[in-house]
């Protein structure tokens, strides 16, 4: 009923898992991650047992091949499952039951393994191998690449429905929010992976233009605004939520001409985020006086 790829990137330690169906929100029954142990997809006749107990025996120290094994002795119906998982070290382990409904198998390749049932046929799992090995880049490019690999090859026999991408760091920071680098699922969509492509760029863009505020209010302005300018996120007018963070950075880099600009394009499209940054003020997240110079003057009640 669905395809799925787990794979660690050797160079960064990141960790992923995604997945594609024709079925209703394949982001919350297939892709299991904690970050700094590992990654689970299980899925045919799913059973939450492996990603729920998977991750635990991870936190404990055993590995993929470990828990699958473990797990496999302990469930009644092992032969209706499809699991893949990877460990911190790189450790893959995947295992395709025997009453999975074909086309049903999975395939290990360099730092990955993909997995598939109810799909047109072993075209599915190997192009996405092949694809995933063959692309260059993040870690979530080359999950998303090896999902259309699959859909190309032919996908889920009854078409698609959903798809999810998970990916987490391999250490722990202590800061959660900051180890899980991706979250993303598309529910109910007649072109899932599309979307989900689009909701990757969207948070790249929506969590560097954060980063770089969070580095202004450390006292890094002139850095942060060299960030946004070298990932090309000057132009951020279809988010106001980023208008409002970036001018902000401009701001406390000394480039109150371009704030100012940015600010009042804000205002004529949606004045709420004006009224949120005036209160960074009285927070002391951003200097009042700085606010006062760069913020459009407040119309007066009556005056047009």
């Amino acid at each position: 009923m669905t395809f799925s790829i787990v794979a660690r990137d050797p160079a960064t330690g990141l960790m992923g898992v995604a997945t594609q169906t024709q079925a209703l929100a394949v982001g919350a029954s297939v892709p299991w991650a904690v970050p700094g142990y590992g990654v689970i997809a299980t899925q045919s006749m799913g059973e939450p047992m492996y990603g729920e107990l998977g991750l635990d025996l991870l936190r404990n120290g055993l590995t993929a091949t470990e828990v699958l094994q473990a797990l496999r002795t302990i469930d009644e119906r092992p032969e209706r499952r499809q699991v893949a998982m990877v460990d911190t070290s790189g450790e893959l382990a995947v295992y395709t039951g025997g009453d999975c409904v074909a086309s049903a198998g999975h395939l290990v390749g360099d730092g990955c393994a993909a997995l598939a049932n109810m799909v047109a046929g072993p075209d599915v799992w190997h192009a996405m191998v092949e694809r995933f090995e063959a692309i260059e880049g993040p870690l979530t490019f080359r999950l998303l690449g090896a999902l259309r690999a699959g859909e190309d090859a032919g996908g889920d026999i009854r078409g698609h429905r959903s798809a999810a991408v998970l990916v987490v760091r391999h250490e722990r920071t202590g800061r959660p929010w900051r180890d899980q680098l991706y979250n993303l699922r598309v529910d109910d969509d007649p072109d899932p992976l599309t979307h989900l492509g689009e909701l990757v760029d969207r948070s790249i863009r929506y969590h560097r233009v954060v980063e770089a505020f969070e580095q202004a209010l450390d006292g890094d302005a002139s850095g942060a605004a060299e960030l946004l300018d070298q990932n090309r996120l000057a132009v951020t007018e279809d988010d106001p939520d980023l208008q409002m963070w970036r001018a902000v950075v401009l701001g406390l880099a000394g480039r109150e001409d371009e704030a100012r600009e940015t600010l009042g394009s804000l205002a004529a499209t949606d004045p709420t985020f004006i009224e949120t940054l005036r209160r960074f003020g009285p927070a002391g997240l951003v200097p009042t006086e700085l606010l006062e110079r760069i913020l459009p003057s407040e119309q007066q009640p009556g005056v047009a």
